[in-house]
């Protein structure tokens, strides 16, 4: 079968940057990586403001695209009225760079903690047989949240990008 191979080359052309540490090789049927990002001393009002105003500008790279809610609202949408345990729902959209561009979706939650926001925050390769991604949607999560420059804990959400259980989370 050389279907496999040759999706495997196209995705090997994509450029990845310094945040492709954790490969996910099908783990959601698809390649994908789900973070949760324990960011101190914001809430969640303050967290989503900053996400809005970074992916609204194109992101960190330039490749980063806000998605129409289906609340009507871009970016994130206010689930506070409805009483739910998250405060804030988004979704966007990332285009890889390099010689193959291939669109990764971005959602996340967002959570009130004791001691600031809890966001889990998820992507997932769009195209159909990215089986393992060289780490693009770690990175396209890392480097999102990297460009916030937060005090913020990072870790797996679930055994997708697979790596290390706790780490701080540096603005470099």
């Amino acid at each position: 079968m050389r279907v496999l191979p040759a999706l495997m080359l196209v995705w090997s052309a994509s450029a990845c940057d310094k945040f492709c540490d954790f490969e996910d090789c099908g783990s959601c049927g698809n390649a994908c990586c789900k973070l949760s990002y324990y960011v101190n001393g914001l809430s969640t009002e303050e967290v989503v403001k900053m996400l809005n105003k970074t992916l609204g500008a194109g992101g960190p790279d330039g490749h980063y695209a806000q998605v129409m809610t289906y609340e009507g609202t871009l970016g994130f949408a206010d689930l506070r009225p409805f009483d739910k345990p998250v405060h804030f729902i988004g979704q966007a959209v990332h285009t890889t760079t390099g010689k193959a561009r291939f669109n990764d979706t971005l959602d996340f939650t967002i959570a009130p903690t004791s001691t600031g926001s809890l966001v889990t925050a998820f992507s997932i390769s769009q195209i159909a047989g990215a089986y393992c991604d060289s780490g693009q949607n770690f990175s396209n999560l890392q480097m999102l949240f990297a460009s916030l420059g937060l005090d913020m804990f990072v870790r797996n959400a679930d055994a997708s990008c697979a790596m290390d259980s706790w780490y701080l989370h540096l603005t470099s």
